[in-house]
């Protein structure tokens, strides 16, 4: 199983959360999935996380690669048909640097229209529901523990909370490895 995973920059106030994207790679090397990380290549504004407050503008691609373990590549020029799935850890950069990008929404709207499967963390699913509608898998975020996931058939969409339930890294990452792992197991 080939994925993309989609990155929003570096951090959670203003790009993907540090430890979801580090959870993800773990669980997709766990059950061997290769992955390619990509973000787009535009500026935006950054926050300062220690004080929570607007910062310089910084280069979403550039940020990203910190966390992108070499394999970082610029989403502009990357064939989708290539790839069997999307992986979207959260983050609020998600939400705020990819509001208006129509690379991005070629990419969602790429994986969606074929029923392709998303799976996303935290924020992922506020995300997503700009595109699918703001009740996708409404009722069953309420009540989902960190340590678990869901699953839209309808839409071929994967969700767990993460830190959005949890500050515990062990048990967001038990929800993200049981959710990559019941992707994979399509793909068997």
């Amino acid at each position: 199983m080939k994925c993309l995973v989609l990155l929003a920059g570096c951090g959670l106030g203003d790009g993907s959360c540090i430890e979801e994207v580090i959870l993800t790679y773990a669980a997709l090397d766990r059950y061997g999935c290769d992955y390619t990380p990509v973000a787009e290549d535009i500026s935006v504004p950054s926050v300062n996380h220690l004080t929570e407050q607007l910062a310089d503008n910084r280069n979403v691609l550039l940020e990203s690669a910190r966390i992108g373990r070499g394999r970082m590549k610029s989403i502009c020029g990357i064939d989708f048909e290539e790839y069997d799935a999307l992986i979207i850890p959260g983050g609020i950069g998600l939400l705020n640097n990819y509001r208006a990008s129509s690379t991005i929404e070629a990419c969602i709207a790429h994986f969606s229209s074929r029923k392709k499967p998303i799976a996303t963390m935290c924020a992922g699913i506020d995300f997503m529901r700009r595109f699918l509608g703001g009740s996708l898998l409404e009722h069953e975020t309420n009540v989902l523990t960190a340590e678990k996931f869901c699953f839209d058939a309808d839409n071929n969409i994967y969700y767990t909370p993460a830190f959005r339930k949890t500050n515990s890294c062990y048990t967001a990452g038990l929800g993200i490895g049981s959710m990559i792992y019941a992707l994979k197991l399509r793909f068997l």
